[in-house]
């Protein structure tokens, strides 16, 4: 009825074959955009045409081509005007059909919200260009539908393979948001239908881009949408997604130690820069260390870019861990002499542990003896939380305190996954994990006498596992190590007692806890030492005091002390002993 040149003809048989339209939905096809091209044919036919038309006047003609199911309805090749009967109603091409019966490249208009941009150069290293072919190797044998999971690595990284392993195939990479795919069912549906037809028309990989914080209701829709597809999808995240038409899961490779300092060295080869160092710290793609380096001039010191590679490593925990800014310097810590040796030999070991691990080969090839863990035990208030602070500023890393109540779940298999994700994401930057009052999460596995005894053990064991392989630095507190389960014990690399400090510490205590600012009037901290106080108390002590000094506009007293001392001994449900305050001099 209208005439094709060759190229529209080729197309019109792309559509015959991709969407497995019979002869008689072929040239129905062609007749609606026909109908928009060419008036004649608009005249010809009276208007636009119906099915009712199309099986009067056509040959091989069949009824079942005007039912939902069939590729002109099911992938909307063509619009039926809505409320009139199927053989009635009028029908109209669809526009991105006509637009690529025309040759017009483009894509559905609604798909434009739910798509996201893929850079078109993000470098991979030679292990990842590997596993580049292995992952083509995947696509090439996919049948429909399927779902390629790629998990692990960072999300720059998963999207950069999947676009090189598409191109080895020919294909064109469509990724999608998962948090776009929070749609009512018709919505989703007609969604699902728009990018099976994309992927026929345009030689395209769908691809889909997992948040791990999206939440259950993201992943929930993931499933349905992947399950629901007529064609191969990849989906790119953190965690594998259980999926009904699941073919293959692969592990994207993180880059070496030695990759990287390759590409810092060719980046900054000239300048004389730990670059071994960065490269052991902070694991980081490609990608990253070019964009870090391209920041570099002559200005800028080493310790600035060790500052700005963790701060681009730094783990996204919000919902599961406090970072904590890590102020607090050797010269606020008041412990023990013993306590404070093992401190910094514990800072020592971080700074040194790539020589010994990497370069002098003691750690090669078993990771279990790597990890540089520490149990902080002694009673509430004694300096645990501080000594990690100190440590984490010595050694210029971030500091997360680890929120229990947000890790330890009571079903099944869900504290595991947590955890592995607090490692995992820390990780990159060996960042320092703090766990305060362990006890809860790392007890003693006991017998199995409920069936929750066994899962209780099963966490207990994970943590011992996972530690062992964490490339940065864990430390546990708690005020009952006789609590905690001997297995870690026996794994720690260190184990620092903080004791309920003696006369001395305390009276060092009292010394520092004022700043140089603050206006005091006859304090003697050799005598305020005899009140029985841990360092956390000393300071509510002083900042009680500090707040009652400035509401008389002096300075802070003994007899301002006191006064605080005295709610502070409340506050602990402890007797106050007035008889030693009593022989001191003054007013209290």
């Amino acid at each position: 009825m209208i005439e094709r040149s060759d190229r529209a003809s080729a197309r019109v048989e792309t559509l015959r074959r991709q969407f497995g339209l019979s002869e008689f939905e072929t040239d129905l096809l062609v007749l609606c955009a026909g109908q928009l091209l060419d008036p004649s044919v608009a005249a010809r036919i009276g208007g636009r045409p119906t099915f009712g038309y199309a099986l009067a006047h056509l040959s091989g003609a069949h009824l079942d081509a005007t039912v939902p199911t069939r590729p002109l309805r099911a992938s909307r090749l063509v619009v039926m005007t809505p409320g009139v009967p199927a053989l009635e109603a009028p029908l109209t091409i669809d526009d991105r059909i006509l637009s690529y019966l025309l040759g017009i490249v483009t894509l559905d208009e609604r798909l434009l919200p739910h798509v996201m941009h893929v850079p078109d150069s993000s470098p991979l290293t030679s292990s990842q260009l590997e596993f580049v072919d292995r992952v083509a190797r995947v696509l090439a044998n996919m049948p429909r539908p399927s779902s390629l999971q790629l998990h692990g690595g960072e999300h720059s990284t998963r999207l950069a393979i999947l676009r090189a392993a598409a191109a080895e195939q020919g294909l064109l990479l469509l990724v999608l948001r998962a948090s776009s795919l929070t749609l009512a069912t018709a919505e989703l549906e007609l969604l699902q239908r728009l990018v099976e037809r994309e992927v026929r028309l345009g030689e395209l990989l769908a691809a889909i881009a997992v948040d791990p914080f999206d939440g259950a209701d993201v992943f929930r829709c993931v499933r349905t949408f992947s399950e629901g597809l007529a064609v191969p999808i990849a989906i790119s995240t953190t965690d594998t997604i259980p999926l009904s038409n699941h073919v293959s899961s692969m592990t994207v490779p993180s880059t070496t130690a030695v990759e990287r300092h390759e590409i810092w060295t060719a980046a900054l080869g000239d300048r004389d820069f730990d670059l071994d160092g960065l490269a052991q710290q902070f694991q980081l793609e490609p990608a990253q260390i070019a964009g870090l380096a391209a920041t570099v001039d002559d200005a800028t010191t080493f310790d600035a870019l060790w500052i700005t590679c963790r701060d681009a490593s730094r783990p996204r925990l919000d919902d599961l861990a406090q970072p904590i800014e890590p102020n607090a310097t050797w010269e606020s810590l008041v412990v023990a002499p013993n306590a404070l040796a093992s401190l910094r030999e514990l800072v020592a070991q971080l700074a040194c542990r790539h020589q010994v691990h990497e370069r002098w080969g003691l750690a090669r090839g078993d990771r279990r003896g790597q990890a540089i863990t520490a149990l902080f035990h002694g009673p509430s208030g004694t300096g645990k939380t501080h000594a990690a602070e100190v440590i984490a500023h010595a050694a210029k890393l971030d500091l997360f305190q680890i929120d229990l109540s947000q890790v330890v779940d009571k079903y099944v298999g869900e504290t595991e996954k947590r955890l592995r994700r607090i490692f995992d994401a820390a990780e990159r930057g060996g960042a320092v994990l703090l766990f305060d009052e362990a006890d809860a999460l790392f007890g003693k596995r006991g017998k199995i006498e409920r069936g929750t005894d066994r899962w209780a053990n099963l966490e207990v064991s994970y943590l011992l596992q996972r530690m062992e392989r964490y490339r940065g630095l864990a430390i546990l507190t708690t005020n009952a190590k006789d609590s905690l389960d001997h297995a870690f014990l026996r794994r720690l690399r260190f184990v620092v007692p903080f004791a309920f400090p003696e006369v001395g510490l305390r009276a060092e205590l009292w010394r520092r806890v004022f700043p140089s600012e603050t206006p005091l009037a006859g304090v003697e901290p050799t005598k305020l030492a005899r009140l029985q106080l841990t360092g956390a108390s000393i300071k509510n002590v002083a900042m009680r005091a500090a707040f009652h000094a400035a509401h008389e506009h002096g300075g802070v007293t003994m007899a301002h002390l006191v006064m605080a001392a005295r709610s502070e001994y409340a506050k602990l449900e402890q007797p106050f002993p007035e008889a030693e305050v009593h022989s001191w001099n003054g007013r209290y």
